[in-house]
């Protein structure tokens, strides 16, 4: 994976923008997240999230143009201290094929 010393996020917002990316939340996650938000998890999974793809589990939902709901105009995440594990991991636990063309950040640390 990714070295934790040669990686320094540009705070892009490019990994929160990617067209077709799902971030699934779990039961914690939700909980979490809600409580953040000052919602119900009831209303939380209603109005924030959607069936994934592969109809296993749910997904944040996203903006039109494919962008995280929660990208504020300053590529600052908007629920950071609690956001879920698949974005607080990323790049040091998983990528995907196509990561280092989407992040700038880690083309640079290749």
């Amino acid at each position: 994976m990714v070295d934790r010393q040669k990686f320094a996020c540009r705070r892009c917002g490019a990994c929160c923008r990617t067209k077709d990316g799902i971030v699934r939340v779990s039961d914690a996650e939700i909980a979490r997240i809600a409580a953040f938000l000052g919602m119900s998890e009831a209303d939380f999974i209603a109005n924030e999230t959607e069936l994934a793809p592969d109809r296993r589990g749910l997904v944040l939902k996203s903006r039109a143009d494919g962008s995280c709901a929660y990208l504020s105009p300053e590529n600052l995440c908007l629920v950071n201290p609690v956001k879920p594990d698949k974005c607080r991991t990323f790049p040091f636990e998983w990528v995907n094929p196509d990561s280092d063309s989407v992040c700038p950040a880690l083309r640079a640390c290749r």
